[in-house]
């Protein structure tokens, strides 16, 4: 699959990507290779390291002439692939793993998360219940865009890392929503490239609420408790086993912190509205 060149006539690329204060070095061999690396973690792409960045990971990243790939990380491990889909899948697993390793202090939720007014909404559900067409519904309606998948929080300040790789969806998306222009298509994914979903936010901020997606029509999201939102937080925790009592005492400092709601994603032209409601609320606790 041939895409665009974003650096014609420069030699093979080597991008720095950072998130949660820690840095992975992409080199590619060749300018199709390095398209693809770009197109999928644009988001993260720094000119240069900040100066509080920790380095992680090195990968040399080679295609063969039959579309094959090739990556040998900087601890030595090797992997070949078949395709740029398992390349891309591969190298974003590897990353967020890492970043689990190297930074057990913050609580990673599998959970996207957006932000409205300097609050972060994080939308927890299991894979493939639409996290991602979620996210993406509410770019397009001016909220910024942290992660789809992968939502770190640091427990003492409830801050949000972003973790801005290209929205991943892995479905058709419902009527009366198109795909971005300049999504890449890989055969089981569409990759949703950041320029193409407005604005991303580049540093940590605070979590405002939590929401639990399911897909069973009602007609408003639900409050859940504090027990009950300490219980889905665990159940949808990456790293719960990094932290005191299994992540529990986490969980639960979450659940009383900001609100929980179980929310229905069906209607998504109202689920969109309902996060929006709630964010806008919390704002107006704050300020009076």
């Amino acid at each position: 699959m041939t895409i665009g060149d974003p650096e014609a006539g420069a030699g093979p690329p080597e991008y720095a990507l950072c998130s949660c204060d820690r840095t992975f070095v992409i080199h590619c061999h060749d300018h199709e290779t390095a398209a693809l690396v770009r197109t999928t973690f644009g988001g993260l792409l720094v000119s240069s390291p900040p100066r509080y960045s920790v380095g992680s990971k090195h990968y040399d990243v080679e295609c063969s002439g039959t579309g094959r790939f090739r990556v040998v990380d900087s601890g030595g491990a090797e992997a070949t692939f078949d395709d740029c889909d398992s390349l891309l899948f591969y190298l974003d697993k590897n990353i967020t793993l890492t970043l689990q390793k190297e930074r057990p202090d913050l609580y990673f939720l599998h959970a996207a998360a957006v932000a409205l007014d300097d609050q972060v909404a994080a939308l927890a559900a299991p894979a493939g219940t639409g996290k991602s067409t979620m996210a993406l519904a509410l770019l397009a309606n001016q909220f910024a865009y942290l992660s789809d998948e992968l939502t770190p929080i640091e427990p003492e300040t409830l801050r949000v890392h972003p973790y801005p790789r290209a929205l991943c969806l892995k479905a058709p998306l419902p009527e009366g929503y198109r795909r971005p222009q300049g999504t890449l298509d890989t055969g089981s994914r569409f990759h949703v490239p950041i320029d193409a979903v407005g604005a991303a936010a580049r540093r940590p901020l605070p979590l405002g609420a939590l929401f639990f997606l399911k897909r069973q029509r009602s007609q408003a999201p639900v409050c859940l408790s504090a027990a009950e939102g300490a219980a889905f937080v665990m159940a949808n925790a990456l790293n719960s086993a990094a932290h005191p009592s299994d992540g529990l005492d986490v969980a639960i400092r979450l659940s009383r912190a900001v609100p929980c709601f179980a929310l229905d994603s069906t209607d998504l032209d109202a689920a969109c509205l309902a996060v929006k409601a709630v964010l806008r609320e919390r704002r107006c606790e704050k300020e009076s």
